[in-house]
């Protein structure tokens, strides 16, 4: 009997010195604790917001891509006539790109013509910049003969000269901001430029000069030569590696690994 009691005794008394040994954490270790989390809190934060960032726009972008094209099957199904035959078909010596994306524009709900907007680089009346993806200010704008109107969910549009001036077989130039009047207003971010085809599609533009319609060109690295930091011009042919989500300086995706630090 003694013998069992003894032995509890000693189990109890273990117990209770488990339990005071691990009561309370020392300052020093609260500190160390709170300096590793500080540490890898800097290091993921940036790396989440970046992603969370490129996620959004990537979702922005297609689902303008998405919503163009549907444009463009409506107008065709209501018309009897691809969008890029329409603009041909007005031309009367003069350029019509406003009453043609007006036109066009008519197939997306709440399109309203912003009249504080100017299609020269979507400049607005609180001083917005048009950059480049260096960061650097800009006079040079891919789509810059018509009015700009904005859409149900903000996004702005603008157009260009219409094809039949440059006897292409394609165009006009559309150009979109997929967020807005918010930031960054970069071409190869949040500008992207798209052209209309005689298929009833529209496309990213993948010309050699962003003020005009030349052929599109079909290799990655020529096309990439234009959408690169090393350019100091408008981004105008990032549309094509963005659709793909694909890096046009190398290894890794668009969305993330390109336009990080962007």
């Amino acid at each position: 009997m003694n013998t069992r009691i003894t032995f509890q005794t000693f189990l109890r008394e273990q117990n209770n010195r488990i339990i005071r040994g691990n009561r309370a954490f020392t300052l020093a270790e609260v500190l160390i604790t709170l300096g590793i989390i500080g540490v890898v809190a800097a290091m993921t934060i940036p790396i989440l917001n970046n992603h969370l960032r490129g996620k959004k726009l990537q979702s922005q972008f297609m689902k303008t891509y998405s919503e163009l094209n549907q444009a463009a099957r409506n107008f065709y199904a209501q018309t009897d006539m691809p969008f890029r035959d329409y603009q041909d078909s007005v031309y009367n010596g003069s350029w019509n790109s406003t009453a043609s994306l007006k036109m066009f524009m008519s197939y997306f709900k709440g399109a309203n013509y912003d009249s504080t907007l100017s299609a020269r680089g979507f400049d607005a009346k609180n001083n917005i910049k048009n950059l480049n993806l260096n960061n650097k200010v800009i006079n040079q704008y891919p789509c810059d003969q018509s009015v700009v109107i904005t859409d149900m969910v903000g996004r702005n549009y603008s157009m260009d000269d219409i094809a039949k001036f440059y006897n292409v077989d394609f165009g006009p130039k559309i150009c979109v901001d997929i967020n807005g009047t918010d930031r960054p207003n970069k071409w190869g971010v949040d500008r992207f430029v798209f052209v209309f085809t005689e298929d009833n599609a529209v496309i990213p533009y993948t010309g050699y000069s962003w003020n005009s319609l030349t052929a599109q060109l079909s290799n990655d690295t020529n096309i990439a030569q234009l959408c690169s930091t090393s350019n100091t011009s408008v981004a105008h042919t990032c549309a094509y590696f963005a659709l793909q989500n694909k890096n046009p300086e190398g290894n890794g995706d668009y969305w993330y690994d390109f336009l990080k630090g962007k």
